[in-house]
């Protein structure tokens, strides 16, 4: 008698077909130079998105400073390497570090704040970092300077990483990274630790009364997001060939937020659906011109901003929860057995 495949095996295989699927997918599509920069663009905002799946999906707590998450692990993962001469690989360890220790302090005024209030500390702390540390010159022993840290001729595992001309591997590789940290945030979601974060969403007052350390969980929770943002972060450096702060200002903060809410922030799916449509979707208007008229990046934000706003109303489980509501409720009419009138 054979055994039941468990949810943790399906999920690997899941993320196993999904990898051979999206991975080659831009051979078969014949993507221009700019679009693989966009591939690997979507992987690593693929990854604030998921961070926001676990810490505001699971957890119940708000973070409008994501995008900075991503800036301390690209700068960290280029200064070590180019200071200390340190293996890639070994630049992306420390990144994630020390991104989860800035994640444990960011999340300290969540033990006492919530909401509104909470969005409003986080958001704080993305323009400090945007107008003052990225920026500063005092900080430019860590940044680089105005021109930033460059990173070149990069090799892992033996495959070219460099951004001129091999922005695919890259993008594979931070496919998989990306796959990776998706099963182990759905495997979180299943444990006893999953189980305490969503009580906490829930009701911390009566997670507390059920004996849930909410101060362990909720910095356990702002740490591993941080981390998990810090990660994608420090693959910007190889698509890229370089950092500079601008990517990583308080707007692309918000828009992570956005993108999150849009697509479904409690489902690891609607972290990838979110990455690739805030990478694909600006360059693909922007080459559409329709009755000659030239569509600039703030009409994105314009529809972005109209399409949140019909989403909390129509769906406001997101694109992928209204989905996935659809599709069970389909199977469920087809798999109802029917009645035969004598």
């Amino acid at each position: 008698m054979s055994r039941p495949v468990t949810r943790p095996l399906r999920n690997l295989a899941l993320a196993a077909a999904a990898f051979l699927v999206l991975g080659w997918a831009p051979n078969l599509f014949h993507l221009p130079l700019d679009l693989q920069f966009d591939a690997a663009l979507a992987v690593i905002y693929a990854f604030a998105i998921l961070s926001l799946v676990l810490l505001t999906g699971y957890v119940g707590q708000v973070s409008l400073c994501q995008a900075t998450f991503l800036g301390i692990g690209a700068y960290t993962a280029a200064w070590l390497f180019n200071v200390f001469h340190a293996p890639y690989l070994l630049a992306m360890a420390g990144a994630v570090a020390l991104s989860f220790l800035l994640g444990i302090v960011v999340g300290i005024p969540a033990l006492r704040l919530r909401g509104i209030m909470l969005a409003v500390v986080t958001l704080g702390v993305a323009l400090v970092f945007d107008r003052y540390f990225f920026a500063d010159h005092a900080f430019d022993w860590f940044t680089g300077g105005s021109a930033g840290w460059r990173v070149d001729g990069t090799v892992i595992a033996r495959i070219p990483m460099d951004w001129i001309g091999h922005a695919l591997n890259v993008y594979r590789f931070g496919l998989l990274l990306l796959l990776i940290v998706a099963v182990l945030v759905v495997n979180v979601h299943d444990s006893g630790s999953g189980r305490r974060f969503r009580a906490i969403r829930d009701s911390e007052l009566a997670a507390a009364t059920m004996g849930v350390d909410l101060t362990r969980y909720k910095l356990l929770a702002f740490g591993l997001a941080a981390a998990i943002a810090g990660l994608g972060g420090s693959l910007f450096p190889l698509a890229a060939g370089q950092v500079s702060p601008q990517p990583f200002n308080v707007f692309y903060s918000l828009q992570f937020a956005a993108f999150a809410v849009l697509m479904g922030v409690r489902y690891v799916p609607a972290a990838a659906i979110g990455g690739f449509f805030g990478a694909f979707v600006p360059t693909l208007l922007g080459r559409w011109h329709p009755w000659h008229l030239e569509i600039r990046y703030d009409w994105f934000q314009v529809a972005l901003g109209a399409l949140l706003v019909a989403q909390l109303i129509a769906a406001p489980d997101g694109v992928w929860g209204d989905l996935r509501q659809r599709v069970a409720h389909l199977l469920r009419r087809r798999a109802k057995p029917k009645v035969a009138i004598a």
